[in-house]
């Protein structure tokens, strides 16, 4: 009995540690060749485990992205709305969000180039529902922050929510290239540097 109730918490540790190298894996291969092109077999390849095998661990392509990408969104989604609940400011706002989106790019780079370069493949694919309502709703903060801060007369009232907020989700998902170790630049200094343009081109005139 003893032997029994050692063995099985070992094999389930053991299966969960597989299952992260898989996963980490499997991001940085999609980030490498997107989501489209990424089959499978290849993440199987990568990992050195046949895809046959490899469906042990997942159940699909989409299960495996979303289980990448679900714990990104929903951290960022946190990280706004507490945020939002500490201050009313618009430019200290903007300037936090985008501190807390870049800091999240630094932890995850694989995630945010998957949601920079393929977030307009995600809803061919089943299984990634949850990512694309998530999305939704990081733009959605995005746009609240734009929005009140026009309101406010903090921003520029010629600017476009829209195109701002979607410009804005590019930059710093993109700021992957810049950080450590892809670029060579510390997440702060980057994200101050990407704060200090962006404010400056949202200023009320």
């Amino acid at each position: 009995m003893a032997r029994a109730t050692t063995t099985r918490p070992r094999a389930r540790s053991t299966d969960s540690a597989r299952r992260r190298e898989i996963l980490d894996i499997a991001a940085a291969l999609l980030a490498e060749r997107g989501i489209v092109a990424t089959t499978v077999r290849d993440i199987g390849d990568r990992a050195g485990i046949l895809s046959g095998s490899l469906y042990h661990h997942i159940s699909s392509k989409g299960e495996l992205i979303a289980e990448i990408l679900v714990p990104v969104v929903r951290s960022q989604i946190e990280a706004f709305d507490a945020i939002a609940a500490a201050t009313t400011d618009s430019n200290e706002i903007v300037r936090l969000l985008i501190e807390a989106a870049v800091a999240q790019t630094a932890v995850n780079p694989h995630a945010a180039r998957i949601l920079r370069n393929d977030s307009h493949h995600f809803a061919e694919l089943a299984g990634l529902e949850e990512v694309v309502a998530l999305q939704e709703t990081v733009l959605s903060r995005w746009m609240s922050a734009v929005q009140d801060g026009i309101g406010a007369g903090a921003f520029r009232v010629d600017a476009d929510p829209a195109i701002v907020t979607w410009s804005i989700a590019d930059v710093v998902l993109g700021a992957y290239r810049f950080i450590e170790p892809v670029g060579r630049l510390p997440a702060d200094r980057v994200a101050d540097q990407l704060a200090a343009m962006i404010l400056a081109g949202l200023a009320s005139r």
